[in-house]
C-alpha cells in the first residue's frame, strides 16, 4: 500500500497499527515517489533494551544468606 507522506503524517498511529495487524508493508511517498518503507517486525526480531542492560554491572560481596550486621562498617572501591 502507498501512502503519501502527509496522509502518513496524520494517520500514523492508525497506519503503524494497520502493519501491526495485517503484516502488511506500508510505503511512504513524496510526490508519488518512494522515500520510505514502513515494515511489520516479528516478535522474535525485536530486541527488549532493558533486559540485560545492566549486566555484569553488579558484584556480590559475601553470603547472602547472612543477615547483615548494623555495626560493621562498609568500605567502598
Amino acid at each position: 500500500m502507498d501512502v503519501p507522506a502527509a496522509e502518513f503524517r496524520k494517520n500514523f498511529f492508525q497506519i503503524l497499527a494497520e502493519v501491526e495487524q495485517t503484516h502488511k508493508e506500508v510505503v511512504i511517498t513524496r510526490r508519488g515517489k518512494p522515500v520510505a518503507r514502513l515494515t511489520f517486525i516479528p516478535r522474535s526480531e525485536r530486541k527488549d533494551p532493558l533486559l540485560g542492560a545492566l549486566a555484569g554491572l553488579g558484584r556480590t560481596i559475601g553470603d547472602l544468606t547472612e543477615p547483615v550486621i548494623a555495626d560493621e562498617a562498609w568500605e567502598l572501591d
